[in-house]
């Protein structure tokens, strides 16, 4: 199984201008700027026009709750603060990297099920898939392989399809994305982002909860449950529960998936310094008739294939099954009103069973006939992994300031084991015109082999302190101490073997306060990350290392109710993963990789989010970037250079109170993969245009507690690719879907 399929691949991309992207975010910012300027005027204002006042209580945070707050930011598109970026709680604003918050408000307004519906809306980040099981992740032309639950390191393995991806949001109240390398807390990874899911807490000491149902295109079913309450009468043992399940027809001819999650959670205050937290969910992900790998780009004739958007490449008794149980405890002590200390243990098992086919070769034009069934697609995987978390966090004095410090030990370990069939026998595809997957035999498998066996084992000590040099300037200062190391069982497609680095990851950030209202700051960190890339000879590229540099500035409007941002940033580094061509690894039908020497990314991102307003929501990015190798020749070129997404949702006033609206759009810029026509032997560019899907929303509040909601999303039902060249083939991305839901709130 190829492990990071649509990763690195070896294509190139044509640039053009930024344009709509960068003017549209500029507007927005002009706009907020003009709407905070006009609130705080007509806020000495009074009159029967009085309801259009914007006032918004200030922030205030306690020492033993450092993301308790007036306004509850699950209520708001700015989100909490976080620890995902140093391991100091900051909020965006006060972080010198680029940050994106989703928030739990935002994902109820777009109705987004799951972790890859997030990402697809978060600034900067782009999702491609390869096939309909298994997405990836980038920003800033780079892979994203760095996922945090609760600001722990989770390990997370795209290329297996083990359904990380797929996680239920109803378990998480809101998903941060931390722009640029994030070695300070996750020791090693790709210079592109982290993703850190927060889960949701049993904080609450009265009964309450909420209750949705709903359905949707292509028999698509929801429904949830959130429940949580004090389980004493003291008020000092609280629980939470959430029931989730959501199903749903493919788009294509066959194929359907469910998804289904229990999440259990409970707090309990030992004494008035210490908390302890329990939880634990189960998640069970069936794919049917899944894709694995796309459609032909070419017929037999050398000229471009035209599918159906519902075309398929499985067959009805195909399946892609993942099941994922976690286990966690935390313990919270208060040594006093200055300092904390923070206990931590997860532990986690993921299991996957698939049976697939994938489909290779040209089919004729006009018979049908010129593809062929590989013989591999029968897998099972079984991951456990545990983690352990120590840390101490709190101020302390020095030369008349108080300063911020976080220090810390870390363990993970996760232990990865693939096994797989070959088979024996295999049918003909027969006429691929005709084909609907129904009625093709299953292969007959051969014996079980051993695919692949690794374990990945992390030991780490870390440290950062926010230096409040004076009343404007901060310094953040931090490094991560790593000890990886990495074992490999003699499998199939390699040898035993053993992996060591020691990594030292140093992290520098400075803060300005020009003003109460904009804040300047640069951001410098190391880049390190061993690669499960192998040539042709099926040797382990070396590891990635390198630099990343930002310079940027925030703003907050409305006590920091609005944010604003802007920044620029440089990454370098050397041996980044490219394809080779079509080659593949020797043995295998996995794709060899070579190494790219002076891959360096520069671009710049603006982001506004917050509200512009009472009851005004906005939350809009643009990205724009160049990725070149030392002889500027494009890298990771199956990613869009620029990006612009946008969502707004809009409470109307007056006599219309009960209803609110909203809606977004996600621009990207053209791309193009450099391939050769397998027929002609001749260079062909594989290219989708540039992309624009508009979503819309509407919500009608029945009663304060009950209310109505819909959402269609690619409302032009625009038709695209997902994946543009790899294999030589193309998958196409989802047509407009409905969904209308019910919400009860107790």
């Amino acid at each position: 199984m190829n492990q990071s399929a649509l990763a690195n691949g070896g294509v190139a991309f044509r640039l053009k201008p930024l344009g709509l992207a960068i003017q549209a975010s500029i507007a927005s910012i002009a706009l907020a700027t003009f709407s905070v300027a006009h609130a705080e005027d007509a806020s000495t204002t009074t009159g029967e026009n009085s309801e259009e006042v914007v006032q918004l209580s200030a922030i205030e945070v306690t020492a033993k709750g450092e993301n308790n707050s007036e306004s509850d930011p699950a209520e708001e598109y700015t989100g909490k603060k976080t620890r995902a970026s140093s391991g100091l709680p900051l909020s965006v604003k006060e972080t010198p990297q680029s940050v994106t918050v989703i928030t739990e408000k935002r994902i109820e307004d777009q109705n987004l099920t799951t972790v890859d519906d997030v990402l697809a809306q978060a600034t900067g980040i782009s999702v491609k898939e390869y096939d309909s099981a298994r997405q990836f992740y980038f920003a800033r032309g780079f892979e994203i392989t760095n996922f945090l639950i609760d600001g722990v390191p989770t390990p997370f393995r795209p290329g297996w399809g083990t359904g990380e991806n797929t996680a239920s949001t109803s378990q998480y109240e809101q998903v941060e994305i931390i722009k640029g390398p994030t070695g300070l807390m996750t020791g090693i990874g790709d210079p592109s982002a982290a993703i850190n899911l927060v889960r949701k807490r049993a904080d609450s000491e009265e009964f309450e909860g909420s209750a949705t149902v709903g359905g949707g295109s292509r028999d698509g079913v929801q429904a949830s449950l959130d429940v949580a309450s004090a389980l004493n009468e003291g008020k000092t043992i609280r629980g939470r529960a959430v029931v989730s399940h959501e199903q749903q027809d493919s788009f294509r001819e066959i194929g359907d998936s469910e998804n289904s999650l229990v999440y259990l959670t409970t707090e309990a205050d030992l004494s008035v310094d210490t908390l302890l937290t329990l939880g634990a969910s189960y998640q069970r992900i069936e794919n049917n008739a899944p894709t694995w790998g796309g459609l032909p780009i070419w017929y037999d004739d050398g000229t471009r294939a035209d599918w159906s958007r519902s075309k398929t490449t499985a067959a009805d008794w195909a399946y892609w099954d993942n099941s994922h149980k976690t286990a966690f405890v935390e313990l919270s002590h208060y040594l006093n009103n200055n300092w904390q200390i923070n206990a931590r243990a997860t532990y986690g098992e993921s299991d996957s069973d698939s049976r697939l086919l994938y489909v290779y070769g040209n089919p004729n034009k006009d018979t049908g006939e010129g593809l062929f069934a590989w013989t591999g697609g029968n897998f099972n995987t079984d991951s456990k992994y545990h983690m352990v978390d120590l840390f101490a966090s709190g101020q302390y004095g020095l030369f008349g300031r108080n300063h911020d410090a976080t220090f810390g030990v870390s363990r993970a370990e996760r232990e990865f084991v693939a096994h797989s069939h070959n088979a024996t026998s295999v049918a003909p595809i027969g006429n691929f015109n005709e084909w609907d997957g129904r009625n093709y035999p299953e292969h007959v498998w051969g014996p079980e082999f051993l695919y692949e066996d690794r374990t990945d084992t992390q030991l780490a000590l870390y440290g950062s302190t926010r230096l409040n040099v004076t009343d404007k300037l901060k310094t953040i200062i931090g490094a991560r101490i790593t000890d990886l190391e990495v074992e490999r069982a003699e499998a199939e497609f390699n040898d035993e073997q053993t992996i060591e680095h020691d990594i030292v990851s140093p992290y520098l950030g400075l803060l300005y306060d020009i003003n109460e209202t904009y804040t300047a700051y640069a951001s410098y960190t190391d880049i390190f990350k061993p690669q499960d890339e192998l040539d042709a000879s099926g040797d382990s590229l070396d590891p990635i290392e390198g630099a990343s540099y930002e310079l940027g500035v925030k703003a907050g409007f409305m006590n920091d109710r609005l944010i604003a941002s802007a920044a620029v940033f440089r990454i370098e580094q050397d041996n980044l993963a490219q394809a080779d061509g079509t080659n593949t690894v020797e043995g295998s039908a996995d794709q060899a990789y070579r190494e790219a020497e002076g891959a360096t990314s520069k671009g710049v991102e603006l982001e506004l989010v917050g509200a512009i307003r009472e009851d005004w929501d906005v939350q809009v990015g643009a990205t724009y970037y160049e990725a070149e190798d030392a002889d500027g020749e494009d890298v990771n070129t199956v990613q869009p250079r620029k990006l612009l997404k946008a969502f707004t949702s809009y409470r109307l006033p007056g006599a219309l109170r009960q209803l609110t609206i909203g809606g977004g759009v996600n621009w990207e810029s053209s791309v193009y993969a450099d391939t050769t026509n397998p027929i002609t032997g001749n260079p062909e560019e594989v290219e989708q245009d540039s992309l624009t899907l508009v979503h819309l929303m509407a919500k009608y509040q029945v009663t304060d507690d009950f209310r109505v909601q819909l959402n269609v999303d690619n409302v032009t039902d625009e038709k695209y690719f997902t994946n543009v060249g790899q294999f030589g083939q193309v998958a196409f991305g989802e047509p407009r879907t409905v969904s209308l839901l019910a919400k009860y709130d107790f």
